[in-house]
């Protein structure tokens, strides 16, 4: 069990990599509101894509990242598996396969880079 839960964690920890970065690098950036100017502009991406093309790609994209490690990291419907052994479920090969994991975790090691480089040359406030 305990192996299946640090599994769990590492997998959303990876999973929500990208979220955590774009946090922090908008906390770098912003001077006042902080969490507006992280959650406006993505809530005005998937407005913008609703209103212009009526499909919802980037809220769902959005939603799988938050989410979708689960799906990624486990597979509880597996057919062979017991139900009450946890280790039976687990995916790693699936979830550290995933593409989207990857692009993730580079999008979420540039968005450090720029949060470390603007801490570093701003100014005191």
């Amino acid at each position: 069990m305990w192996v299946a839960i640090a599994y769990a964690l590492a997998a959303i920890a990876l999973s929500h990599a990208p979220v955590y970065a774009w946090l922090l690098l908008v906390s770098a950036w912003a001077r006042r509101a902080p969490f507006l100017w992280a959650v406006l502009p993505p809530l005005a991406i998937a407005a913008f894509e609703r209103g212009a093309f009526g499909t919802l790609h980037f809220g769902s994209a959005i939603g799988r990242r938050l989410i979708g490690w689960y799906t990624l990291g486990f597979d509880p419907f597996a057919p062979g598996t017991d139900p009450g052994e946890p280790l039976s479920h687990v995916t790693p090969g699936r979830f550290l396969g995933a593409p989207g994991l990857w692009l993730g975790l580079v999008f979420a090691a540039a968005c450090l880079a720029g949060a470390v480089r603007l801490r570093r040359h701003r100014e005191p406030i």
